[in-house]
């Protein structure tokens, strides 16, 4: 019998390519998404993504979105909490485990492997150890589309913003970006891709700042399908 298990859902590329790493190992069973967001702005912290693309991502590939909403200022203690209320519903399912696309920041596994302790949970990895370079290459191999929606200004120029995630934009940053972003330097938005139904029409918008103009974001705004 197949293991289930939720994925981790940021929206972005390393989560769409952990979803599908699942999806093809006939040992486990994805029975949906999970996401953090903002009760103050629609929005999942950092990516600053509106949660309605989310939702319709979840749509595209075909499964449930869990959200767990966190209201301002929430303390860890809250996050925590609020976590693990979720893992709660889905151990009722038969559900403990919970899949990350993490690849290689030993801090944040501990952090997440105590936190899955506590609650009863375990945590999954597929591609944890793969390498920063073999994760962006499978991801444009397999033919996942997604855009830059986050940027660190401190390492990278406004004019990604809204980019696609490819092998020019990949070639033209300095060696000393991680090429997943890993260390933060910049969040994705996927929208096509092996996993997806069918694609969501979206297209960069308007930028705006936040961490006093340390982290830029282009707003994500519908496209007509064929333009």
């Amino acid at each position: 019998m197949s293991e289930k298990v939720i994925v981790s859902w940021s929206g972005g590329k390393d989560s769409a390519l952990a979803l599908h790493r699942m999806i093809e190992d006939r040992r486990y069973e994805v029975k949906g998404l999970i996401s953090t967001t903002s009760e103050a702005t629609g929005r999942l912290p950092i990516h600053e993504v509106k949660t309605a693309w989310l939702r319709k991502q979840a749509d595209a590939v075909g499964h449930p979105l869990y959200e767990v909403p966190l209201p301002p200022h929430a303390s860890n203690v809250i996050y925590e909490n609020k976590l693990k209320e979720q893992w709660h519903t889905f151990k009722k399912d038969g559900i403990d485990t919970i899949v990350y696309a993490d690849l290689f920041l030993e801090d944040i596994r501990k952090y997440r492997e105590q936190l899955l302790t506590k609650g009863g949970m375990k945590g999954h990895y597929p591609l944890w150890g793969k390498g920063s370079a073999k994760v962006s290459e499978d991801i444009i191999q397999l033919g996942y589309e997604a855009l830059l929606t986050t940027i660190d200004t401190e390492v990278l120029d406004h004019k990604w913003l809204g980019h696609h995630y490819d092998r020019h934009f990949l070639t033209s940053i300095s060696a000393d970006i991680d090429q997943c972003g890993e260390h933060g330097e910049f969040h994705t938005f996927v929208f096509a891709g092996p996993i997806f139904q069918n694609s969501v029409p979206v297209k960069g918008g308007e930028v705006f700042e936040t961490m006093e103009g340390r982290f830029a974001h282009v707003e994500l705004k519908g496209r007509q399908i064929g333009l």
